[in-house]
């Protein structure tokens, strides 16, 4: 669409959903004579029936359909027709943004693919109205994900991170203590709003799962003793459903409340369904029940039929859990032995009678090794009022908040701080290794990587701090792939490639304008009349009034990142190498030092960089034959990429540091890694490079770069490629621009 008639169309279809409403009651905004024109479009078709059809229709309705029939014919005639012919059901079945978006559908196919693709997407009418709908109600993890987090983490309890599942079905929601796992896609209502407050109670119930006790150790332990899984297991979740909303309705009645309203939108009916369940009912709905007593009445309840499940019910995966429980059990026991050494020997130099004298009376000198007490402050119904507090040999002690934190999370984890928890460890030896992230002591998948895996942090925006080592990174080597494909593509580009040394030989002979030097070739005329005007005030005139030229001395280090995810198949991974063969062809003309890694990864604790040519190494047989042995990966985890190479520039002595990216999308990875949460992490490790004097270029294929690329690289730090096949010949021109 070139001609300006076509242009004024598409400029129409744009700005029209957000006039489509004030035109629809307005009968001056469709002319006479556009509605004329339209008439006789129709009885040239001898389409009168659908004339009459639209006629039908209420007066604000026939404007809508007018105006877009009037629009599509100043492309074609006859997709015009077909449209009019279907109008009428569209309206039947989608409020005007669904017609409006069908309409933009059906016009895209056609500038793209001709009107055959056109009038079938017009065609295809209930199939897109299906989707439109599904697509209405449907709510994504992704948009909402921030609101939850803060959500949770303001509920309080043990920090628990929301992550996105993909491997499980989309109805799936669960826990593993550590973090909070949810569906992608909540459409289980008819209804957007319900389908959002669903994914909410999801969140709230495996929460209190966490907070109530559901997974604390020694429930757990009884329970991996009783016999038939299967069936303990889906008892255990009915329990614990009804022990947890007595105890959201004794805490938290409004979210109570929710949940029980979204039964009631179900039509669930959670009354008992024989007297043995009501009497467990009554039992473990009791203020001070636990966990424990869920599990006292599972034998009981074997040959009882199962009441009607919650519609936020989640999954239980009660052995994996428990793993992770003991774990950090006995992590966090180690932690808060060695933090209250510290603190012991904090409060002991701080009640020293005078630390700046020696004292030489023994019996007046404070002791260490005194046992530490949790102090009371407690509510009627057992929980704490504040974050927990401590007392040493009975006196109030001012407690960090790390501390707290661990306290508060070994109590959720054994319903209580046993006391040889608080005795403190001043004769054990510090143990750095001992300090393991959580995330990357428990991840079992990060067992793949236990040997010579390097740990980064990952900018969370959700809570706007870093996860401290969560990223787990491994280099390998790529192995040599076909030896004549580096022949093949000098090749197929020997034109252009003569072009592009002559190009990098031209820079070479550059001269630079040195201005305002001491002595030169000729007159600097701006730093002159700066001289002049500051003898004029009297003050002493600058000599420095020359300028002179000088040859262009590169010292530029570059590092090439090269996407190697797995959307790189077929002739964008060809496109890349022959890209990459082109520019080091180029780069052996100027003399520039370069390194070239590729990066993948499939969860946090998959991380890997894939080593082409360091920059000690010479564009030989062996950088060759890396270069053609690039193949696509897995997905697109780019922070930890970057935070890995830009430490290795930063290390390279040059002026001038210049981190390339080569990609096809945006940043995106297994689990949660996607959206707004890879963008702001690649986001904040960019930012991180340019503090140590890197800067950052991005080259991509993704024709919806501009979406993103310039919050995450700046406005001018990046460069779409619209056609793959010109991105061998682009990367070395743009390059050549960037260096010079």
């Amino acid at each position: 669409m070139t001609d300006p008639d076509s242009q004024w169309i598409l400029r129409e279809m744009v700005s029209w959903p957000e006039t489509s409403f004030a035109m629809a009651n307005d009968s001056r905004t469709v002319s006479q004579a556009s509605r004329q024109r339209v008439k006789a479009l129709l009885t040239r078709h001898k389409s009168q029936s659908i004339l009459d059809a639209i006629e039908s229709l209420e007066a604000s309705q026939q404007q809508f359909v007018f105006h877009w029939v009037d629009v599509i014919a100043r492309s074609d005639s006859e997709l015009a027709r077909v449209f009019a012919g279907r109008a009428v059901r569209a309206l039947e079945l989608m409020d005007n943004h669904g017609v409006e978006a069908w309409i933009i559908r059906g016009m895209d196919a056609y500038d793209k693919r001709g009107l055959g693709y056109a009038i079938n997407v017009f065609e295809d009418l209930e199939t897109f109205a299906e989707d439109y709908a599904q697509r209405n109600i449907e709510v994504s993890l992704d948009s909402e994900l921030a609101v939850l987090q803060a959500f949770i983490i303001g509920l309080g309890g043990r920090p628990l991170t929301i992550n996105m599942d993909e491997s499980v079905q989309a109805e799936t929601a669960y826990t593993d203590s550590e973090a909070i796992y949810l569906p992608p896609r909540m459409r289980q209502f008819p209804d957007k709003q319900l389908n959002r407050q669903l994914l909410t109670a999801q969140a709230v119930y495996l929460w209190a799962q966490n907070r109530y006790g559901t997974w604390q150790l020694q429930p757990l332990e009884q329970l991996s003793r009783l016999p038939d899984a299967d069936t303990t297991i889906a008892i255990y979740a009915r329990l614990e459903c009804y022990r947890l909303e007595a105890c959201l309705q004794q805490d938290l009645p409004g979210l109570a409340r929710g949940l029980q309203r979204l039964n009631t939108a179900r039509g669930t009916d959670r009354s008992a369904p024989s007297t043995v369940w009501q009497a467990a009912i009554d039992t473990i709905a009791d203020p001070d029940a636990t966990a424990l007593d869920s599990i006292d009445w599972i034998d009981r309840l074997r040959d009882e039929p199962l009441p009607a499940a919650p519609v936020y019910l989640c999954t239980m995966y009660p052995d994996r859990v428990r793993q992770l429980v003991r774990k950090r059990v006995d992590n966090e026991r180690e932690r808060l032995q060695r933090s209250l050494s510290e603190l012991e020997q904090r409060v002991v130099d701080n009640n020293a009678p005078d630390n700046n004298r020696q004292n030489d009376d023994p019996t007046t000198a404070p002791k260490s090794g005194g046992q530490f007490s949790l102090a009371e402050g407690r509510t009627q119904s057992g929980e704490r009022k504040t974050q927990p507090q401590l007392e040493y040999q009975g006196q109030r002690v001012q407690t960090p908040p790390d501390v707290q934190g661990l306290l508060a999370s070994i109590e959720q984890d054994l319903g209580e701080v046993p006391d040889d928890y608080l005795s403190s460890a001043a004769d054990t030896p510090y143990d750095a290794e001992a300090e393991v992230p959580m995330e990357r002591e428990y991840t079992s998948e990060s067992l793949h990587y236990a040997d010579g895996a390097l740990s980064y942090p990952e900018w969370d925006y959700n809570r706007q701090r870093y996860r401290q080592d969560y990223c787990l990174l491994q280099e390998h080597t790529v192995k040599p792939g076909d030896p004549n494909f580096i022949q093949q593509t000098l090749q197929k580009y020997r034109g252009p490639l003569k072009s592009i040394r002559r190009s990098f030989e031209a820079v070479l002979g550059e001269d630079r304008l040195l201005r305002r030097q001491a002595d030169g070739d000729d007159l600097d005329i701006d730093a002159l009349i700066d001289a002049q005007a500051d003898l004029v005030r009297g003050a002493e005139m600058d000599d420095r009034v020359y300028s002179r030229h000088r040859r262009v001395d590169r010292d530029i280090a570059v590092m090439l990142m090269v996407d190697m995810s797995g959307s790189t198949r077929g002739w964008v991974n060809d496109a890349e190498r022959e890209s990459l063969v082109l520019l080091c062809e180029a780069l052996e003309t100027l003399g520039d030092r370069y390194a070239i890694y590729g990066f993948s990864g499939r969860t946090h604790s998959r991380c890997a960089i894939y080593h082409i040519k360091r920059f000690d190494e010479v564009y030989g047989r062996d950088v060759r034959d890396r270069i053609s042995g690039i193949k696509p990966q897995t997905y697109t985890r780019m922070g930890v990429a970057i935070r890995h190479l830009g430490g290795l520039l930063s290390q390279v002595p040059a002026r001038t540091k210049l981190l390339v990216t080569l990609s096809d999308g945006k940043p995106e990875d297994y689990g949660s890694y996607r959206g707004r949460y890879g963008i702001e992490d690649t986001r904040r490790a960019l930012i991180e490079a340019r503090r140590n004097g890197i800067h950052s270029f991005c080259i991509t294929i993704d024709s919806e770069g501009g979406d993103y690329l310039p919050h995450m690289y700046g406005p001018a730090n990046y460069a779409v490629i619209d056609q793959v096949s010109q991105l061998p010949l682009k990367v070395a021109d743009i390059y050549r621009k960037l260096t010079t």
